[in-house]
């Protein structure tokens, strides 16, 4: 009876051990070292104002400013969060128009084909944007997710993009 009442306690402790480590592990998921899962720094969602308050948080945790140094720092991070700012909105309007560009040249492209040559154009846009993709997908490094699937025998969507080249061809 003693061996019994042991081993209950011994595998109640143990399990209550591996449940402790799995949780831990699910709240460090996103504290691999990369930049990935929640960003505290999206420019188009705070302000100049709170986004230096946040980076010079940061580095006071780290490095224990005087007050001097806080306002100091803070006006550095202040000026250069409001050039980020700045920078960001023209890179997304230049993006913008851009795309706008670029879909006004295919309208004035596509008027000066006949009917045969509009379809073979939008067959080899196909194609090619199928192919960028694929190959944009195969040159990135395997997220976490992709290995989780590996790992228990899944198919990431590279491999499923290749069984269907492979069979279309």
């Amino acid at each position: 009876m003693k061996k019994l009442m042991l081993s209950l306690l011994l595998s109640g402790a143990m399990f209550a051990g591996f449940a402790q480590e799995k949780a831990n592990i699910k709240e460090n998921a996103n504290h691999d070292g990369h930049r990935s899962g929640k960003r505290e720094f999206k420019l188009d969602k705070k302000s100049a104002e709170e986004i230096a308050q946040l980076r010079t948080d940061r580095m006071d945790q780290k490095l224990k400013f005087t007050d001097k140094q806080r306002k100091e720092i803070y006006s550095l991070q202040l000026d250069q969060a409001k050039k980020d700012k700045k920078n960001f909105a023209d890179r997304k309007a230049a993006m913008e128009q851009m795309k706008k560009d670029r879909m006004a040249q295919r309208e004035k492209l596509m008027k000066n084909l006949n009917p045969d040559q509009q379809k073979l154009y939008k067959e080899s846009f196909a194609e090619n944007h199928k192919q960028h993709r694929m190959r944009k997908s195969e040159d990135r490094p395997m997220r976490r997710d992709r290995l989780d699937r590996n790992n228990k025998g899944e198919k990431n969507s590279i491999e499923v993009k290749k069984d269907i080249t492979e069979k279309n061809s």
